[in-house]
């Protein structure tokens, strides 16, 4: 049997190291290579080993990342408040306005399963250009169509779109990461797009929801995402095919029991995190209009909300390299669900600012736990493959929760966004537990 060298291949401006497979040491009359059927180059084809780098390669060579980043998610920020505050004023029952946030989702779903290969293919950096342009297109689009199939085609497309986004930018994170430090970056991660999408909540206050102003102000900041990613420094430079093995490919179902065999929180974690996202960026703002909140002050109850996320991200994602995730993930989830049942009783102002604060405090660190939790197990020729099917599942949430809450308000009123939620966060609860219980 034949014993394989490894190889490192990395860039120097970035840090990202991908493994090679040498030419096998032949002990027999067949190599390696020729029993499994690879083509192997010979080894002047793979570059020498550069030095180490640091960890996530350096805030300063992800400067032009996280950049465009923040410039991309204020503006989604932006046009996922927007988008049910104009559908509203133009008549839209509250059913019409979930569905329609729905498909946003549904586009996640469609994203995710064909995107993956689209980024095996032309690598992150041109994914991300083209998709961030494709979504200012579509941010213009929504304001010349006034019917709800439109909308509902427009949000699909945004959906698929920004799939793309994410699934480039995590996978690369998850790529440069170690399970030592990987909360700590998603931490980081996490904490820019509550920053950037709370902060793209205050732009309301510069038009009226009724004119097309604010939505040209939204394709505007997700052109400008195009521009520090493709100037500054930093993006991972694809290594060329040759220079690299040929691996099987990965299918969803593969991936799903691979997952499902690493922790059994992955699956329903990732899914149920999906309804609690989706709901309150999609029907919180439904729930204050109707709770007697102003456009003026939703924008800032909103913008003060998605700010006030990103305080507990760092100090979560360090707690959580010390602490098993999936304690944590248990922790918030019981907490979320306390938090949901006290709104969906009480509504008086004081006591809607206090606890929306805290519940997306707890809540939306969830995510960030489970994608870490589950990459801590994934091997890192997997990575592309694991943040697509994550993607997938929270997709599935993101597509089925803002549909399920929009039926339970227009039954039981505005506090059937959070008893919806609160339904949500007992499951998840439940569903770490039960993952504690297998200690995996």
């Amino acid at each position: 049997m034949s014993e394989f060298r490894e190889k490192t291949v990395s860039s120097p401006d970035v840090g990202e190291h991908k493994t090679a497979r040498a030419d096998p040491v032949r002990t027999g009359p067949l190599s390696e290579a020729k029993l499994l059927g690879r083509r192997t180059p010979p080894v002047a084809a793979v570059p020498a080993p550069a030095p180490a780098a640091q960890p996530f390669g350096g805030y300063q060579s992800l400067a032009g990342l996280l950049f465009s980043y923040a410039l991309l998610i204020a503006g989604n920020g932006l046009f996922q408040t927007l988008i049910p505050l104009r559908m509203l004023h133009t008549g839209a029952p509250t059913v019409v306005v979930g569905l329609v946030q729905s498909c946003y989702y549904g586009g996640y779903l469609a994203g995710a399963v064909f995107n993956r290969r689209l980024i095996d293919r032309i690598g992150q950096h041109r994914t991300f250009v083209a998709f961030a342009a494709a979504a200012a297109i579509l941010a213009s689009a929504f304001n010349v169509f006034a019917s709800p199939p439109a909308w509902a085609a427009i949000r699909f497309l945004t959906g698929f779109a920004f799939v793309g986004l994410y699934t480039s930018i995590e996978s690369w994170l998850n790529g440069t990461s170690r399970n030592e430090n990987r909360g700590q970056v998603f931490g980081l991660y996490a904490a820019i797009n509550y920053l950037a999408v709370g902060s793209g909540q205050f732009l309301l206050r510069l038009g009226d929801t009724a004119d097309g102003r604010l939505f040209s102000l939204v394709a505007a900041l997700f052109a400008a995402a195009v521009m520090p990613v493709s100037l500054f420094e930093g993006w991972p430079v694809r290594v060329k095919d040759e220079s690299l093995d040929r691996l099987p490919a990965h299918s969803w179902r593969d991936s799903l029991r691979s997952m499902a065999h690493a922790s059994p929180l992955a699956i329903p974690g990732c899914i149920l995190a999906g309804f609690l996202y989706s709901t309150f960026y999609s029907m919180t703002p439904v729930f204050l209009s109707r709770t007697g909140f102003s456009t003026s002050d939703l924008s800032t109850f909103m913008g003060v909300a998605l700010i006030g996320a990103l305080i507990p991200q760092w100090p979560m994602g360090r707690l959580s390299d010390r602490i098993d995730r999936r304690k944590l993930v248990r922790a918030t989830a019981s907490i979320s669900m306390s938090i949901s049942l006290t709104l969906a009783v009480f509504h008086v102002s004081a006591i809607v600012w206090v606890g929306m604060l805290a519940y997306v405090a707890v809540t939306f660190t969830q995510y960030s736990l489970i994608v870490s939790h589950v990459n801590d197990r994934t091997e890192p020729h997997l990575r592309v493959a694991v943040s697509a099917t994550l993607l997938l599942l929270f997709s599935i949430g993101g597509l089925t929760g803002p549909a399920i809450a929009s039926l339970l308000m227009t039954v039981i009123g505005p506090s059937g966004l959070f008893v919806f939620n609160a339904g949500s966060a007992l499951l998840m609860a439940l569903s770490a537990n039960r993952a504690l219980r297998g200690k995996r």
